[in-house]
C-alpha cells in the first residue's frame, strides 16, 4: 500500500474539525506554530515532525496505529496463532488467532466473563499464560499429540478389557 499524505491530512482535518479545536489552540498544545498545522492540514507539507504529530494524534484522540495503517504508512499485523493459559479456580487452554500475546488474552478474558467458562473465585488474581504457536513445528505436534490419542485410547480400552493383565499392564488376548 502507498503512503497516502493526502487522506492523512483530512483525516485529522475533519477530527479537529470536529472536536471544534482551531489550528491555533491545537498548536499551542502541541507547541508548534498554526500555519505548520495549515500547511499540513492543506496537503502543502507532505513531510512531517513525528513527535508533533504524536502529540497531535494524542490531543484528537486518534489512534497513532490505526491511523498509519489506514494511511499506509504500517502494514497491518499479521495475526499469528496462541496459546492461552487461564488458571484461577479452574484451568483450561484456548487456541486463538491475534496481532500479539495481550490482544490474544484480551479477547480469551473478554470470551471467558462473557461466557462463564470457567469458574471464577474473584478473590484470587486470575493468571493468563500466553504463548506463540510457531506454525512450523505445529503440524509435527499434531501428528504426535494424535499418535499419543491413539496409544492412550487402546491403552483405556485393553485397562476394561478381561484379557487385561493389571500387574505386567498387558493385554492377553490373542495368546
Amino acid at each position: 500500500m502507498k503512503f497516502d499524505y493526502l487522506k492523512l491530512a483530512e483525516i485529522i482535518k475533519t477530527r479537529r474539525n470536529e472536536l471544534g479545536i482551531s489550528t491555533r489552540k491545537l498548536a499551542e498544545k502541541i507547541g508548534i506554530s498554526h500555519a505548520e498545522i495549515s500547511r499540513f492540514e492543506n496537503g502543502l507539507k507532505p513531510s512531517f515532525y513525528f513527535i508533533p504529530f504524536v502529540k497531535m494524534c494524542k490531543e484528537l484522540d486518534l489512534d497513532l496505529m490505526d491511523l498509519l495503517i489506514e494511511v499506509g504508512l504500517l502494514n497491518e499485523p499479521i495475526d499469528k496463532k496462541y496459546v492461552v493459559k487461564v488458571s484461577n479456580v479452574d484451568e483450561d487452554f484456548f487456541e486463538i488467532e491475534a496481532k500479539n500475546e495481550k490482544e490474544a488474552a484480551m479477547i480469551v478474558a473478554k470470551f471467558i466473563i462473557q461466557n462463564d467458562i470457567i469458574e471464577i473465585d474473584s478473590d484470587k488474581p486470575i493468571d493468563f499464560e500466553v504463548e506463540e504457536i510457531d506454525e512450523e513445528n505445529e503440524e509435527e505436534i499434531d501428528e504426535e499429540q494424535k499418535e499419543l490419542d491413539a496409544e492412550s485410547f487402546m491403552k483405556m480400552q485393553c485397562e476394561n478389557c478381561e484379557y487385561y493383565c493389571p500387574y505386567c499392564g498387558e493385554c492377553t488376548l490373542g495368546e
